[in-house]
This record gives C-alpha cells, structure tokens and sequence, in this order.
C-alpha cells in the first residue's frame, strides 16, 4: 500500500492482538472482524450461544427476535474483570507476561408492551452497550539471536528505495521533496548511524544500497550475539451500541431487527531493544545497544444492522436465525509515532566520501518520527449469519447451540480522501489470507428453584487458508456460571477460560534489491485469558 507521507509503518510494526498479531493491514481487517462471543454473564455462561434463545438483553446485540419473549421491562449492568497471561517462545528462551482489567462490559433497558392485537402478542423496544473485543494484553519475549539483526531489516528496507540517501532522509525544499523514505524506520536508523549508505565505507560506492559499521564482515568473523527483547502493552475495547425491537406473534413466531453502533479504540505501546556484549562486534564495535519505541492509536466508529426471526413449533424446542449485515466504518483514524534511541561507547565513525560528517560518536543518538494528523482510511468487515436451536428439558433448564459463519476473505479496505491510498495490494491479501469460517458455541442451564447452573463452550477454527508459521491459531473457550431469579430481580454470574496460539516475526527479511539470505526470528505465544462476569438485572 502505497500511502501519503511515505510510509505509515503504524500498522507494519505495532502488535494488533486479539487472538493474532497484525503486522500487515489485512490481518488489521482480521482483527477487527474476528469477535468474542458477547452478552450477558448468563449468555457468556453458555458458551455465547443464544441466537435461538431469547428472553435475554443479549438478543438486541445477536438476535433481535429474542427480544419477543419478554413479558416485562427490564434494566441490567454488567460487571467484569479480565486475566490474561502470555508465555512467548523466541530462540529457546520462554518469557512470561500478564495483565488484569476492570471493564463494564454491557447494559441494557428493554421496555414491554402488551398488545394483544390479534396474533400480536407484544412488541419489546430495547437500547444496550455489549463489549465484542478487550485489547488488554501484554506481551513480552526475549531471547539471543546469533543469525540476524533488525538492523538487517533496516538495511534491506533501505535498500528497496533506490534513491539517494539525501532524497530517502533529508526533507527538502520546494523543488526538492523528501523522498518516500523520508518518514520510515530505516530513516531513524540512518540518523542514528546504524546504517548508512556504502558510499561511506568505499568511495565512489553505490549509495542506493545500505551497510552497517556495527554488523559489516560477520561473515569473516563470525557470528555476533545480540540480546533482543520486547515487550508489548496493548490496551482499549470494541464495544457496540444496540437499539432493537422484537414482537411476538402469537408465542410461535417471534421478529426482530436492530441498528448497531460499534466503536473501536485499540492502544499499542511497544519497546524493542539489541544489546551487545562488550568487544563482540566486528569492524564498527562500541555501539552498546538500542532501543526502538512505538506509539499506535486507532479509533472509529462503524454502522451495522441485524434482522433475525426465531420459531417455536412446540414448547419444548425452538429455532432461530439472524443475519447481520457488513459493518461499515468511514473512518478509521490511526495516529502513530516511534523513537529510535541507539548508545556509543567512544566509536570513531568515518565516512569516506563526505568527509565533514566524521566524528566521535559516544551516548546516545535519538530521532522520532511524529504525524501532525492521523493517517485516515474505512473498513467494512464482513457478514455475519447465526443459526441455531434451544430444546428444553421440561422445566428443568435447557440445551442450545448455534452456529455462525463468517468469511473473512471479504473485509476491505477503502482510502479517505484526506489521506489518499492504495489499498489494492491489501485486499487482494485479504482474498488471499483468509476464508470462510464456521463457529460454533454450545451451552446447557440447569434450574433448581430460583437458582441457575450454566456450561457452555466456544470453538472459533482458525481463519487462514493456510498455515501461518505452523500455528493454528484456532480459539476455544470453556465457561461456567450460576444464578439467582427473583420476582423483583436477578444476577448471574459467568466465569470463562480462552486459550488459543499465535505467533509473530519481529522483523523480517525481503528480497528486493538484497540476495543476501539473513534469518527472520519468530516469536511463538500461548495465550491464556480467564474472565468474570457479573450482571444484576432488575424487573420495572
């Protein structure tokens, strides 16, 4: 993608996770469109299977034919808290990490009106908040790399200009524009003298092509041992807003339709370092390490809807399906900013043909990269179809299950007039990448009196067509809850356990302008995420 301003490398080297990392846009599509199963705690309980279910606020977010089963108004508040914890592989070295929240992950007024209007029963108005995505989740590696360097990145990425150093990362005037290097992390890596042209090192040399003093003649001396590390804070939530109404006909066949409001708010703060042990660099040694900063913020909000009808043939069975249309976001704004900050101890660095930019180098050398505005862009994720059954047992509780399907090979990308771009290249990744998935959730109540006991389970397969770092990145969740009917009021409680893998290149090496075959390191996680969930619900 080719976009303003050169290179807006927000979404090529900040960690999106959900249950992936994005590293390109199109797994940023798959991010955004791959959700949790959502709803009250007696819903997350059972597995997130509650399209033929009804009776609960869930049902303006899933299945707004649901809705047509109460009787009465209601209003409720969700509460919830979060435990998520990463085990991260990179290089024989295991590295744990974790991160806890509080979040208030839904709340609803559903309003009854009888209307006893010949086969119209009632009809039910419904407004709810419903949390699809939490983004709180820290990730850390480390490990010791003898086989490559990101400085290795840097180069090769430098080298994919083919334009002179002071066009790649100076800016210019007027007549003289900076080139689509100029906002890039090569560019911070030039400033920082950890790469440079080879007109530098040997006159009259090609300065489209790039070295480094600390790494050059490896292959003469053998290989270095840099320490490399990082760590990834991601934070924020997606969330939709719900209005839906439901009626019921004749207590056999129940509509519903609804307009959905998502938003997205999704926080990345990165740190990646390289120390060297003392005296083991060739040629260019005393650069005691560095350290690479990144800053992401993504924000939007999107339009969906979603009409569903459920049936009740008898009493002890019902079916339900639902269709949500294509969530559309205008515009998504991403503002990212990173810091490249490397340290010398007393190098002599030369250059042999500009003469004048010779000198010591000792401490540190640091440069930024800083949008005035947000890079701009839309998203459209794709259809969403439920279909499912509920059998009762008598009244002694319940069994439900749903499937859903969803391809993600259709998300798209689109360009912002402010901030025009190619995203070509993208969606024909996205076609590529991903295909068509079906989810499938289960889940059982059991009723004692007034008390409730919930099983439920999730299984999300994995969304690549194929294999990505032979990782299934399939997610499975299991879940339990318990709760309390009154006339006047409930609660219920839902606790759920998610695992699923994921992996992650912290950098990798192309093969444009640049044969030379270096080692891209992969990071490989096991992901663990136990959520609570309380919601109080109380009869108007």
């Amino acid at each position: 993608m080719n976009k303003n301003a050169g290179l807006w490398l927000g979404g090529l080297f900040v960690l999106f996770s959900f249950n992936v990392f994005a590293q390109t846009y199109a797994e940023e599509a798959l991010f955004f469109s791959r959700l949790n199963p959502a709803g009250s705690a007696r819903i997350q309980a059972m597995g997130g299977a509650q399209v033929a279910l009804g009776g609960d606020y869930s049902s303006a977010y899933s299945n707004p034919a649901g809705l047509g089963f109460f009787n009465r108004s209601e209003a409720t508040l969700s509460l919830g808290i979060n435990s998520y914890s990463s085990t991260s592989s990179y290089l024989g070295s295991s590295t744990t990490d974790s991160k806890s929240n509080f979040n208030i992950p839904g709340f609803s007024l559903v309003l009854h009106t009888d209307k006893h209007k010949g086969k119209l029963v009632s009809g039910n108005f419904a407004i709810s908040f419903t949390r699809t995505n939490n983004f709180n989740q820290n990730y850390t590696y480390q490990g010791t790399n003898s086989s490559s360097s990101i400085i290795d990145y840097f180069i090769q990425q430098a080298s994919s200009y083919a334009q002179p150093p002071g066009q790649l990362f100076y800016p210019g005037d007027i007549n003289n524009p900076p080139g689509d290097g100029y906002n890039s992390l090569p560019r911070l890596a030039y400033n920082t003298y950890l790469i440079g042209p080879n007109s530098e090192k040997t006159l009259n040399a090609d300065s489209t092509y790039y070295h480094s003093y600390p790494l050059d003649n490896r292959t003469q001396t053998g290989p270095v041992a840099i320490k490399q590390s990082e760590r990834i804070q991601n934070s924020g939530a997606q969330n939709q807003w719900n209005i839906a109404y439901g009626v019921n006909l004749n207590d056999f066949f129940y509509l519903g339709a609804g307009l959905g409001v998502p938003t997205i708010n999704y926080q990345s703060q990165k740190v990646y370092s390289e120390s060297f042990p003392q005296g083991s660099l060739p040629a260019g040694g005393n650069l005691t390490g560095f350290e690479l900063d990144e800053n992401l913020h993504v924000t939007g909000t999107g339009i969906n809807a979603t009409i569903g009808a459920i049936v009740k043939p008898k009493d002890f069975v019902q079916f339900g399906l639902s269709i949500s249309t294509p969530t559309y976001y205008p515009t998504l704004s991403e503002n990212y900013n990173a810091t490249l900050t490397s340290v010398w101890n007393n190098y002599n660095f030369v250059d042999v043909t500009h003469q004048s930019k010779s000198g010591n180098l000792n401490g540190g050398l640091r440069d930024s990269i800083y949008f005035q505005t947000p890079f701009l862009y839309s998203l459209t994720t794709p259809w969403r179809i439920k279909a499912g059954a509920t059998f009762f047992i008598q009244k002694r509780g319940l069994i439900t299950a749903e499937v859903e399907k969803v391809n993600f090979s259709k998300s798209q990308f689109g360009s912002n007039s402010n901030t025009p771009s190619d995203f070509s290249g993208d969606n024909a990744e996205i076609k590529n990448l991903f295909h068509n998935v079906f989810n499938f959730r289960v889940g059982g109540e059991y009723r004692f009196s007034n008390f409730r006991a919930r099983l439920g389970y999730n299984y999300m397969p994995n969304p690549y067509s194929t294999s990505q770092n032979n990782i299934d990145n399939t997610v499975t969740s299991i879940s339990a809850g318990l709760g309390y009917r009154s006339k006047k009021y409930f609660v219920d409680l839902g606790f759920i356990q998610t695992s699923w893998s994921s992996s992650y290149l912290p950098y990798s090496r192309g093969t444009v302008r640049y044969s030379d075959d270096v080692f891209s390191p992969i990071v490989t996680i096991k992901n663990s995420n136990i959520s609570g969930m309380l919601t109080v619900g109380f009869i108007l």
